[in-house]
């Protein structure tokens, strides 16, 4: 399959995609499952068998597509994508079995210099405790990718997403934006993981680095950008920024350095942030409606930087702030 067959695959989801009540799609977890399960069926979903830098044209056109449908959506698709890399990377025992359901993942907490959730090993397995953080998903995803830490190393381990022994679920907080993704803190206590449910172990500090080699929330940014550019009546605007937007993608498209990565993802922020502000200004005082899709597109660029944000990029954005 070729980039142009991949994209008439995306114009026949979106089209299934816009039946379904897009309103509601960032408040109610039911209405995301529905546009999930639709986009997870589609197929569009099969592409980490790919090359890193195929992988990587692909996802910027899905991300591209599902973003003018729904944040939120593509937020967890973020998710499926990035548990679906690691099985294939490692190439873990049960890979088939799981990258057939829909996964969840709940490993960010594993960029923390101290442990959050502890692994000690036992006949057949590990038990873990702590609390995993920010779990999206909740009634959306079948499994869950777990992260834990045991004796130096940090682990990755498949887990069935609901309650069980030793596997407590807590209420999905309210949220500025993404209330729809049932997003959900779980206390482990004792819980059991299987070997066999091993998917990798590494150093520790392995995640972080890997982390900032990503470009998923570049693209996403980006994506929140162009949508803005394309729903805007001001040709003028337009055309500055889409040109503006371009010379960036073509700049994080480019690069494989971690550093230069990091800052472009700030100025690809602010840029995708100055371009949806003023939209909303060209807009109109009707941009203050709740259901304005350039409100809804603000909100989410909120909730895709907040994906992966560590000290790094923190200082980056301080610094800037500071000299500018």
């Amino acid at each position: 399959m070729n980039i142009e067959q991949y994209k008439e695959k995306l114009d026949l989801l979106t089209n299934e995609l816009e039946k379904i009540d897009l309103l509601n799609a960032d408040t109610d977890y039911k209405v995301l499952k529905q546009l999930f399960d639709t986009t997870y069926q589609s197929g569009v979903l099969d592409i980490v068998h790919l090359a890193k830098n195929l992988q990587d044209e692909f996802k910027l056109t899905l991300f591209t597509y599902l973003t003018k449908i729904s944040g939120s959506l593509s937020f967890l698709v973020i998710q499926i994508l990035a548990a679906n890399n690691i099985m294939q990377k490692h190439n873990c025992s049960k890979k088939e079995f799981y990258t057939k359901k829909k996964c969840g993942i709940a490993i960010n907490h594993l960029r923390v210099a101290k442990t959050i959730v502890n692994g000690v090993k036992v006949d057949c397995g590990y038990e873990l405790s702590g609390i995993l953080t920010w779990a999206s998903g909740y009634k959306i995803f079948d499994t869950l990718l777990i992260g834990f830490h045991h004796d130096g190393y940090e682990f990755e381990a498949m887990a069935s997403f609901s309650l069980n022994d030793g596997f407590t679920l807590g209420e999905a907080p309210a949220t500025f934006v993404g209330n729809s993704l049932n997003t959900i803190n779980i206390n482990l206590k004792n819980f059991f993981v299987k070997d066999e449910d091993i998917v990798s172990s590494n150093l520790l500090g392995n995640y972080t680095k890997q982390k900032s080699a990503s470009k998923t929330v570049h693209f996403c940014i980006y994506a929140i950008g162009n949508t803005a550019l394309e729903k805007i009546e001001d040709e003028d605007f337009k055309k500055s920024g889409f040109e503006k937007l371009e010379k960036i993608k073509s700049d994080f498209n480019n690069s494989n350095d971690i550093d230069e990565l990091d800052n472009l993802r700030v100025e690809l922020f602010i840029l995708s942030q100055s371009i949806v502000t003023t939209a909303m200004v060209l807009n109109g005082g009707k941009s203050i409606l709740l259901e304005s899709y350039f409100q809804r597109l603000y909100r989410e660029l909120i909730m895709f930087n907040s994906n992966g944000l560590n000290n790094t990029l923190k200082g980056i954005f301080k610094d800037r702030f500071a000299t500018n």
